[in-house]
């Protein structure tokens, strides 16, 4: 009886790996993206689904562990008592800057140009300071993954300081994206959550800052 030979696996050509590679990161992004989202729609566990994929992100960029979608839901598991908080003031903060900017609409509309111009020059410092904040402490998470909310805090102060040019990027970053999102709602569910924190933690890094560090 003739034995027949198994054929050894097909090795994958150079163009073939690249290509998966390259697909892997959008796949990851979106399906990443939509985890946080359904994390995300009791409004205050936004930015706790924001710190769970930036968690689960890194695992796949440092540790090559591609499971992103599986690996948001169990960091929101270990995360959510130390982050909830932040979460509650975040939708806090930004209920009142969409308060003020209702308020804004309606004094230009009504001819008091003034005072919205005043409220608007108060306002805007508070928005962008409060937008880097979301952009920064997904990423300062992911660097502390077994600290307290507090290092967190510290940790995204530090980023803020130490690196400003990276800053003004996530700022712009963070801008064009929810332009974006505003001008293509359909592509809130997939992209709004996860490319921020994407892109925050190639800007700043995932890695904790040393003393050293430029």
């Amino acid at each position: 009886m003739t034995m027949v030979r198994a054929r050894p696996p097909a090795r994958k050509t150079r163009w073939e790996s690249s290509l998966l590679s390259a697909l892997a990161t959008p796949a990851n992004i979106v399906l990443g993206g939509i985890a946080a989202f359904l994390l995300a729609l009791a409004i205050i566990t936004a930015l706790p689904a924001m710190i769970a994929l930036a968690r689960a992100l890194t695992r796949w960029m440092r540790d090559k562990d591609d499971a992103v979608f599986t690996n948001t839901f169990r960091e929101f598991a270990s995360t959510w008592r130390r982050s909830l908080p932040l979460g509650v003031f975040a939708a806090f903060v930004t209920f009142v800057l969409a308060a003020d900017v209702f308020f804004l609409l309606v004094q230009m509309t009504t001819g008091s140009s003034t005072l919205a111009i005043v409220f608007a020059a108060a306002a805007v410092p508070i928005g962008v300071l409060f937008l880097l904040m979301l952009l920064a402490v997904p990423v300062a998470a992911s660097r502390l993954p077994d600290e307290t909310r507090r290092e967190w805090l510290n940790e995204v102060g530090s980023m803020l300081l130490r690196h400003p040019g990276r800053s003004l990027a996530m700022l712009v970053l963070g801008v064009a994206i929810t332009v974006g999102c505003v001008l293509l709602p359909t592509l809130i569910p997939f992209v709004a959550l996860s490319l921020p924190v994407y892109a925050g933690l190639r800007v700043w890094g995932y890695q904790h800052d040393t003393p050293t560090s430029e």
